[in-house]
């Protein structure tokens, strides 16, 4: 049962470094390259 528990927790922890540092920079240059920029506010002011 503890060994379920470790590979679950290993799997998740995997997962969500894999999500950080690989899905996301993916999707950013994806998003970079058609032109579209993260805004924030109704003013549009780019400060995120």
């Amino acid at each position: 049962m503890q060994i379920v528990l470790v590979i679950l927790i290993f799997c998740l922890a995997a997962g969500y470094l894999l999500k950080k540092f690989i899905w996301y920079p993916i999707i950013e240059m994806q998003q970079k390259k058609k032109g579209k920029t993260t805004t924030c506010g109704k003013n549009n002011c780019g400060c995120h």
